[in-house]
């Protein structure tokens, strides 16, 4: 990982925790809103202390990438162009990544600190937290197109592991298939305003992965009997 974006991502790592430290120790009361219902309404309180899943789960994250990224860089070792071009666009989007985890993090901060700010508008949670995951789908269907093949991350399938071709129409249609599912994830929490736009989220996801990988086999196949 290049020396800037590894500081920035160990800053973007650590910061919610830092953040949650302060609100714990100085702002929150003692009992805050631990979990919301499918309306938004709080629906279990708790100690203020369970604001430190989050950003456990954040740094948990950064740290199991962080040790996993030689698995990426192996997965493509025979290419060193190949194995650099995938760890670049895989730092940048655990960047990303943990860019909308740490705003998601202050929202729920927030939310804890002053819950009236939910009044009369408690959908609002889940309409945040649809644009963040579905944002978070356009980013890596955007970026998939730019992976060279490898076997961790991407479209895997056989039929597309034998040349860099057939990789590349196959994660172009998963690009595409993560991009669409980026979108109905936003576009369902802007209407249903409650969370079952998880429900279209998955719904979205396996029907447009399918599409795409049953597209991208019927294109490379058909290319190989050329």
């Amino acid at each position: 990982m290049k020396t800037f974006k590894k500081v920035l991502s160990l800053i973007l790592a650590v910061t919610p925790l830092i953040c949650t430290a302060t609100a714990v120790f100085f702002i929150l009361p003692d009992t805050v809103a631990a979990h919301f219902g499918v309306n938004g309404t709080p629906d279990r309180y708790g100690s203020k202390y369970e604001a430190f899943i989050l950003p456990a789960i954040i740094l948990a994250l950064y740290l199991i990438y962080f040790f996993c990224r030689k698995f990426i860089y192996k997965s493509s070792a025979d290419d060193n162009n190949r194995a650099e071009r995938n760890l670049d666009i895989t730092d940048t989007v655990i960047m990303l990544v943990l860019v909308m985890m740490n705003a998601l993090n202050i929202f729920l901060l927030s939310i804890m600190a002053k819950p009236e700010y939910l009044k009369d508008k408690e959908s609002t949670i889940f309409v945040i937290i649809s644009a963040v995951i579905g944002i978070m789908f356009i980013v890596i269907g955007n970026i998939m197109p730019k992976t060279r093949r490898n076997s961790v991350i991407g479209m895997r399938m056989t039929f597309c592991m034998d040349t860099d071709e057939h990789w590349y129409i196959a994660n172009r249609a998963g690009g595409v298939a993560m991009v669409i599912s980026g979108l109905v994830t936003v576009i369902s929490g802007l209407i249903v305003r409650n969370g079952s736009y998880i429900i279209y989220m998955i719904i979205a996801l396996i029907l447009s992965l399918t599409v795409a990988s049953i597209y991208s086999y019927a294109i490379i196949k058909g290319e190989n009997k050329k």
